[in-house]
């Protein structure tokens, strides 16, 4: 029995010894596919991040693959890097990507072509029922007051402005979470720090002068599902005052709206008709037009929308809208082009542009008041700013709807 017992021991014992070596190569192995890792996210990334953030996104991997055609490049008008994380053997998924985009002083030495969203029910979160309840993104909301810059759901842009004199106008780095979750806030914290660190030291390694300002200590959740009209507040407040003022008529009874920030580059209102008010507004639209749309194609794909988005600064650079994106909007002038409208100012001392896109038929429902609706938006977001200078498109730019 007592050798029985012995033999025993000395099986657990050489077991336990395997366990624990087993336990030291597998930890070791996972200390050098992270610092393997930590290699390629500073090298592809241009060493304007640091790469434990990086890993830890997503609940954390110590392995990750970085795309070859992809690489930082501060010399670069645009360059970007694209972390992928490695799963079970041979497969791969999406996990971050940082996107730099350097301006240059000259406005006519930048070549980028900027298209506007126009498809914002695209991916139908709100179901088959009532596609919009729910836009596919979220409106960018401001880091803090704006000054620094935006996020939305899955992405965080932070921008420095270089004072005058150098090669270099601005500096903009966008940092993504690739993967299919939503972002947890942890997590759009995460990237905010990631966003900021590479504009600090991309605008520093190219000798543009700035002053960042720190992150916000609280980052409101991005919402998709949009909220009844006359509760709008942050960015699409100023509907919600039209409305209660002039009454809404056939105007959109939803909106998805942001924290209104004084001094955001980039801010929107995304303003929609449910089913129900498209189907009470639909009988008086179709006895206005010899040839209406079907009724059932835009409930189904095509909901009545409307959205105001205000630029400012580089920003307002190659904007373009219409089919195709083939209408460029410049700052100094206003207009239209097919389904959008624009007005330009200046806010202190930067170009700005307020665009509002309407979706077909609904300019032709709303023709009346499309001048009314731009008008309060564009004031709205010129008083915010303290902007002047106001260019705004002429009454026959509505007329024709």
């Amino acid at each position: 029995m007592r050798k029985a017992l012995n033999a025993l021991f000395c099986m657990v014992a050489v077991a336990g010894i395997g366990l624990s070596i087993w336990a030291i190569v597998t930890q070791v192995s996972d200390l050098r596919a992270r610092a393997e890792s930590r290699e390629l996210i500073e090298e592809g990334c241009g060493g304007l991040v640091d790469p434990d953030p990086v890993l830890g996104l997503h609940v954390g991997t110590d392995r990750v693959e970085l795309a070859d055609r992809y690489q930082v490049d501060t010399a670069r008008r645009v360059s970007n890097c694209v972390v992928y994380r490695v799963g079970d053997p041979g497969t791969t998924y999406g996990h971050f990507a940082l996107t730099l985009t350097m301006y240059p002083a000259d406005p006519n030495a930048d070549e980028r072509h900027v298209a506007l969203d126009d498809k914002p029910f695209d991916l139908r979160r709100g179901g088959g029922d009532d596609i919009a309840a729910a836009a596919d993104e979220a409106v960018p909301h401001p880091l803090g007051d704006g000054g620094l810059g935006e996020y939305e759901s899955h992405l965080v842009t932070a921008r420095a402005l270089c004072g005058d004199g150098g090669d270099i106008s601005s500096v903009e780095a966008s940092a993504v979470a690739k993967y299919a979750d939503v972002a947890t806030p942890e997590d759009r914290r995460t990237l905010a720090v990631l966003a900021r660190q590479a504009v600090e030291r991309a605008a520093e390694e190219q000798g543009c002068s700035t002053e960042l300002p720190a992150l916000p200590a609280e980052f409101p959740e991005p919402a998709f599902a949009l909220r009844p009209a006359a509760e709008a507040g942050g960015t699409c407040a100023w509907y919600g005052r039209l409305i209660a003022a002039e009454g809404r008529g056939s105007l959109p009874d939803r909106a998805l709206a942001a924290p209104a920030g004084k001094a955001s580059s980039h801010d929107a209102c995304l303003l929609a008709l449910g089913e129900d008010e498209t189907r009470r507004v639909w009988p008086a639209y179709e006895k206005s037009t010899e040839r209406p749309r079907d009724l059932e194609i835009v409930l189904s794909g095509s909901p009545l929308w409307m959205k105001t988005e205000t630029l400012v600064g580089d920003g307002t650079r190659g904007v373009r809208t219409g089919v195709l994106g083939r209408t460029a909007i410049r700052p100094g002038s206003a207009g239209t082009d097919e389904f959008a409208w624009w007005a330009s100012s200046v806010c202190d001392g930067r170009p700005a542009l307020h665009v509002m896109q309407v979706a077909y038929p609904y300019d032709h429902i709303l023709r009346d008041r499309l001048e009314p609706v731009f008008r309060a938006y564009v004031d709205d977001a010129t008083a915010r700013r303290g902007c002047t200078g106001l260019t705004f498109p002429e009454a026959s730019d509505f007329a024709r709807s």
